[in-house]
């Protein structure tokens, strides 16, 4: 089940990660008084979450189902077809997504320290389930 997209998205997720890993502990402070830092951290959170999406929507494309015709609908039809675990932080990164992408003008710097600080976790999970999922698959 395991294709070159999938593969390529969750090196691109490993990556993303490394680069926020690599700010270690960060401040509401540190992202109001260095903005680049902020933008960075915007946009690889954003990348993440892309990268969620994108990965549910090729493994639905795999099952030959149709696209999700959203976000949130992508991820929980991987959650219904158990693909992914029922989790709250996975509809809670879609939230997130739009939010930045939508509403970008006003991203509070706390809802970002708290991503960064104790959420990564939950994109190693994902990749951790989608990794199972392709494994039983094939």
């Amino acid at each position: 089940m395991m294709n070159g997209v999938i593969v390529s998205k969750l090196q691109s997720l490993e990556e993303t990660l490394g680069e926020l890993r690599s700010l270690g502990e960060i401040t509401t402070e540190q992202l109001t008084r260095e903005w680049r830092t902020r933008r960075a951290v915007e946009r690889d959170l954003q990348v993440l979450v892309e990268v969620v999406i994108d990965v549910c929507q090729r493994i639905l494309a795999l099952l030959n189902q149709t696209p999700a015709a959203t976000s949130a609908d992508a991820v929980n039809r991987c959650i219904e077809a158990g693909i992914l675990s029922e989790s709250e932080s996975y509809r809670k990164m879609v939230q997130f997504r739009n939010f930045v992408v939508h509403r970008y003008e006003r991203i509070d710097v706390g809802i970002l320290v708290d991503i960064v600080n104790n959420r990564l976790a939950d994109f190693e999970r994902f990749r951790d389930e989608v990794l199972s999922y392709a494994r039983s698959a094939d």
